[in-house]
């Protein structure tokens, strides 16, 4: 079976870990992602553990990235809630579950 071939043309995101202070400090910069369908089971699995996904994006396989770490694009900020890590694609990709941060959630950056 041929593997799929993934594109990173959606946009650049860039990932961030909270700090003892309750800041972003910058882990990875210039991430270029592809969007992903957050699929109907992936929905309602999220809607069973009482959460949400708001957004599922792939990037090149990272396999430092972890839950909540935060991601940043276009000025959203974004937990993540999810890491997977695929490598029955071309190239490999780490496919990440996003929640989206309300504004009272919204942290500094350091």
């Amino acid at each position: 079976m041929q593997k799929k071939f993934e594109e990173f043309n959606d946009g650049i995101a860039e990932i961030y870990y909270v700090t003892a202070d309750d800041k972003l400090k910058k882990v990875k910069s210039g991430l270029r992602f592809g969007n992903e369908n957050v699929g109907i089971s992936r929905f309602y699995a999220a809607r069973a553990a009482d959460t949400r996904v708001d957004r599922v994006i792939h990037i090149l396989r990272q396999q430092d990235i972890e839950p909540h770490q935060v991601v940043v694009i276009e000025s959203e900020q974004y937990d993540i809630d999810k890491a997977d890590h695929i490598n029955d694609t071309l190239p490999s990709i780490t496919k990440l579950s996003l929640i989206k941060f309300e504004k009272h959630r919204k942290r500094e950056f350091a």
